[in-house]
């Protein structure tokens, strides 16, 4: 049997400050040395192009795990890290996301509720946000994303390897 799969996905705009957070720690999350089936990638591709090759992937995934910021009303530059739980569906609201993800609107919450729609999400999903404190136009994340750059990394390693089939597969590693 192979290694299960693991998919830590940066979701966001680049050059455009704390909107790139999680390209920004994903292209950080690549230079680093990962077990067999855990795999990093930039997601900032859309909602719709990305559901579509999670429900094809093959294998599917065991544990996804997703970075972004995230406007949610929170305290701008702080972490918050939770398994996602999907909301009741709702096909108009479902209709409307898909047509601001066909539009080029990158959204986390987007491309949650329409790769679950499609069947691309494993039971095992984990977002890890930052609240922006700017998403201007421009290159660099703010002092405060970037302050909370080296423990979303942190962050993101440990769920990564603790999936609980990953951790059996390397042992004393995780």
């Amino acid at each position: 049997m192979g290694a299960p799969r693991v998919l830590i996905g940066g979701v966001g705009y680049r050059w455009m400050r704390d909107a790139s957070f999680g390209l920004v720690a994903c292209d950080a999350l690549a230079r680093q040395v990962w077990p067999d089936g855990v795999e990093v990638a930039d997601l900032g591709y859309g909602a719709l192009y990305v559901a579509l090759d999670l429900a094809d992937a093959n294998p599917p995934y065991e544990r996804i795990i997703l970075i972004a910021a995230v406007r949610r009303d929170r305290v701008p530059g702080r972490l918050y890290s939770a398994r996602w739980a999907p909301p009741p569906a709702d096909d108009d609201e479902l209709q409307e996301r898909i047509r601001e993800a066909g539009a080029g609107v990158i959204d986390l919450d987007h491309l949650l509720r329409i790769a679950r729609h499609f069947g691309g999400l494993p039971e095992e999903v984990v977002c890890i946000e930052i609240e922006p404190a700017d998403v201007s136009g421009g290159e660099g994340l703010s002092d405060a994303a970037a302050a909370c750059l080296d423990e979303t990394l942190r962050l993101v390693r440990v769920e990564a390897l603790t999936a609980p089939a990953l951790r059996r597969h390397v042992g004393s590693e995780a």
